[in-house]
């Protein structure tokens, strides 16, 4: 599990200090592919990883998080009407994407099932940490303690590890990345590294 959150965090290290030239295209560096800002498939990416959706209880609660606290921006928010899949009625679900640093890639999708319905039944929150069949959502951070300082103010926020100095292999394998790692737990029970970078890599 160390090793996937190693790659993890470096992966999205490289898109977030990605430069952008003259024409608008953003490189992490002269071997990595190059994405197109404007794009949904860009023509070098054969294979481009766009989006992870959480289904949620509550989008409200959701967005004070992810949008009002870590300062992901909504580039898409909608409503959908369908039959239920249970009863005899049609259901509300409210689908919302929001962005880091692009708008096609690295999206977090946040759906709730039944919007608005205060009588609507869920599933148990499952805090099963670092176990098999579970997710990982990692972010970088420039300000992280100041975020961290509301995050963990914010109902239904499950500290497991305050911003700790870490350290990671880096690339050559000769030297160490520093990285101050911080754990929750979202209100839905998703796991949620929120770190920064102290090195460059």
């Amino acid at each position: 599990m160390k090793s996937i959150l190693v790659i993890t965090f470096i992966l999205v290290s490289l898109v977030a200090r990605g430069q952008s030239d003259e024409k608008g295209v953003e490189r992490a560096s002269s071997k990595t592919p190059i994405i197109e800002k404007n794009s949904t498939q860009p023509s070098k990416m054969p294979l481009a990883f766009r989006r992870t959706t959480l289904i949620v209880r509550d989008i409200e609660k959701s967005l004070a998080l992810y949008r009002d606290i870590m300062g992901m921006e909504v580039i898409y928010d909608t409503n959908l009407t369908r039959p239920h899949p249970k009863e005899d009625r049609d259901q509300i679900v409210r689908l919302v994407f929001l962005k880091a640093i692009h708008n096609f890639y690295g999206v977090l999708g946040l759906m709730e099932y039944d919007y608005g319905n205060s009588n609507k039944t869920t599933k148990p929150i499952r805090k099963e940490g670092f176990t098999e069949q579970n997710v990982v959502l990692l972010f970088n951070s420039n300000n992280q303690k100041a975020q961290f300082e509301k995050i963990k103010n914010l109902k239904g926020i499950d500290v497991i590890k305050e911003p700790t100095l870490t350290e990671y292999p880096s690339y050559d394998g000769k030297s160490k990345t520093r990285v101050m790692v911080a754990i929750f737990y979202d209100p839905d029970g998703f796991l949620v590294e929120f770190n920064q970078l102290l090195d460059d890599l």
